[in-house]
């Protein structure tokens, strides 16, 4: 414990003085520290948030023009929520038998822990799932999706239906690989579009799977 404290008051030092420092190089030569200190903000951030398209689309439109109103602390997600459930609703794929386990080991295995290293497609065949997972019978609507994907926030764009397509057809063969059906029929035209997993049961299967993921982050507050 004692160790552990040390070590604590040893990082929050480190941190003092790098901010004197950068606080310093900011006073001294304004111009070349205006011009690296918006790298500087994007690495750390991605090293912090992963690849999360929502805050990166915040990020930058902080960048550009809203941080000269707007304080960094207020674009910075509120991600509380999914920390709490992680913990509250442990989640372990050997409670699962049947299709069920299968493709739940599946999705595991398509979603590695190392989201960092994701590519976009894998990127958002997650949170596409998510999200449908975690409307349960409701489902989720199409204009959320392409929100939440960063492909649009408004109108649906073709692009943004075009990546739902290809990732609810890529994620339906892997379920039918495992011998399941995941998603139900979509029902309604452009924004209001809805997308269903196939049963209320396998919705909140999968739901506590992608919340027991550390990618949980990139998925948006629940709207229970």
């Amino acid at each position: 414990m004692q160790s552990n404290s040390t070590s604590k008051t040893e990082v929050k030092k480190r941190i003092d003085r790098y901010l004197e420092a950068l606080k310093a190089v900011s006073q001294q030569d304004p111009d070349s520290f205006a011009e690296i200190a918006p790298e500087l903000i994007q690495r750390s951030t991605l090293n912090w948030r992963g690849s999360d398209p929502f805050f990166a689309k915040s990020l930058n439109e902080w960048l550009n023009l809203d941080m000269m109103w707007t304080p960094f602390t207020d674009i910075i997600p509120k991600d509380a929520h999914i920390t709490k459930r992680i913990e509250d609703d442990a989640f372990d794929i050997k409670m699962y038998s049947g299709a069920t386990k299968n493709l739940l080991e599946a999705l595991d295995e398509r979603f590695p822990t190392g989201y960092n290293q994701w590519d976009a497609t894998i990127r958002n065949q997650f949170i596409i799932l998510g999200m449908i997972a975690m409307g349960g019978e409701k489902g989720e609507y199409q204009g959320r999706l392409v929100n939440r994907l960063g492909l649009g926030s408004g109108d649906v764009r073709l692009n943004g239906s075009n990546v739902i397509r290809a990732s609810k057809i890529a994620l339906a063969r892997l379920a039918k690989d495992n011998k399941s059906d995941l998603f139900a029929k979509a029902t309604g035209n452009g924004v209001e579009r809805v997308h269903r997993i196939e049963s209320a049961k396998l919705a909140e299967s999968i739901e506590r799977y992608v919340l027991s993921h550390p990618a949980a982050l990139l998925l948006p507050p629940s709207r229970d």
